[in-house]
């Protein structure tokens, strides 16, 4: 009966290992406790998979609990453990720009799938505790994992010192090497420098080489990993013009951004498209061009950066790199389940995952034709 449950549709993007321990966790829901399953050869066979792929979701299987191995016997659905329990540290602040709002849902789905409990503290409250009731506090629960969702306030947060030192697998679900290389812990991250470039190489494959940047006003990332030097060279490399009076750093403000925009139209600066440090400010440009009557994608287009869910609903529909939050936070919950609990014996290069982002093009984004690029 068990084929009945691994099936794989060789046509979805989901990894095929992980198809098959999706499957093995329906089976090992709908049967008891020292039901036996197929050698490895037989679901080699069968299901017309690789030894190697078929090791892999084994393996996951029974590091999840949910199959065990027995040398010599064979592989048998395991005994229901104590259900497994996360624990996720969460901000107070509900802002809609924070990321945290959209990964989440993709945690909770994830952990309901496979009928983990997640629990959720304030890391407010949290930090009002003393680190040695808070290292009370988790050895006590024993949480079978911890997700830290508060990247604001990572390096002064009193928790970290109390996480290095206990038992119990951790991992940031959404981060950047810049947070990686001052707390090496484990995290999955976007290839912000990376994907960045990807953003501007398409706006210069669709003709726009003047691009005004909307970055930062931040201390260590103005525009997501780059220096203000770097990013001016990375320009150069892929095309577009590197006058550094395109460049603008502005805080994460309406009127500051309507301010930064209205101090190169005075200047007279040509510009025919607008790439920002995230959508929202993507979403702040495009009222400010407003106000000068200027339209989108008509007059200036526009690139954001992220992946706000709410992007493709607006007016028109925004371009971006996106991240996929929901998917990030149901990644979160499948890599934290493979920590182990002395983590802190992993090898640097171990503890960093990347996670996959999309260059999404909507209305937004209109390509230059040969009237266009000519100019005033």
């Amino acid at each position: 009966m068990i084929y009945g449950y691994l099936k794989i549709d060789r046509q979805s993007r989901t990894p095929i290992y992980r198809q098959l321990v999706s499957g093995l966790e329906r089976f090992c829901r709908d049967y008891p406790p020292g039901t036996s399953i197929p050698p490895e050869r037989d679901l080699s066979k069968n299901l017309g998979v690789s030894r190697t792929t078929l090791r892999q979701a084994l393996k996951e299987g029974c590091d999840r609990g949910i199959i065990v191995s027995r040398w010599a016997k064979g592989i048998f659905v395991a005994e229901q453990k104590k259900r497994k329990r996360i624990l996720v540290m969460m901000p107070e602040s509900t802002m809609i720009s924070m990321p945290w709002n959209y990964t989440l849902p993709g945690i909770e789905q994830r952990a309901a799938e496979l009928s983990i409990t997640v629990e959720k503290i304030s890391t407010t409250f949290l930090r009002s505790q003393t680190k040695e009731q808070i290292r009370r506090f988790l050895e006590q629960e024993n949480f079978t994992g911890i997700l830290h969702m508060d990247y604001l306030s990572w390096v002064e947060a009193e928790e970290l010192e109390v996480l290095r030192n206990i038992h119990t697998p951790v991992l940031f679900p959404h981060s950047c090497l810049y947070w990686f290389r001052q707390m090496p812990f484990p995290m999955n991250v976007v290839d912000e420098r990376k994907a960045f470039r990807d953003a501007v190489a398409a706006m210069v494959k669709m003709g726009h080489t003047e691009i005004m940047t909307l970055g930062a006003d931040s201390y260590y990332d103005a525009i997501r990993g780059y220096s203000e030097e770097e990013y001016l060279k990375m320009l150069e490399d892929t095309g577009a013009d590197p006058d550094p009076e395109l460049f603008r750093r502005t805080q994460y403000d309406e009127e500051k951004i309507a301010g930064a925009v209205s101090a190169l139209l005075n200047l007279k600066k040509k510009f025919t498209a607008i790439i920002c440090f995230s959508d929202f400010y993507a979403i702040m440009a495009m009222k400010a061009l407003k106000r000068y009557s200027l339209r989108v994608p008509e007059d200036v287009s526009i690139m954001g950066f992220c992946g706000f869910p709410g992007g493709k609903f607006l007016t028109p529909g925004l371009s971006t790199i996106d991240f996929n939050y929901l998917q990030i936070g149901r990644n979160a919950v499948d890599r934290l389940l493979t920590i182990p609990p002395a983590w802190q014996k992993m090898k640097e290069s171990e503890l960093v995952d990347f996670s996959p982002y999309e260059l999404v093009i909507r209305e937004s984004m209109k390509p230059l034709n040969r009237k266009n690029r000519k100019g005033k």
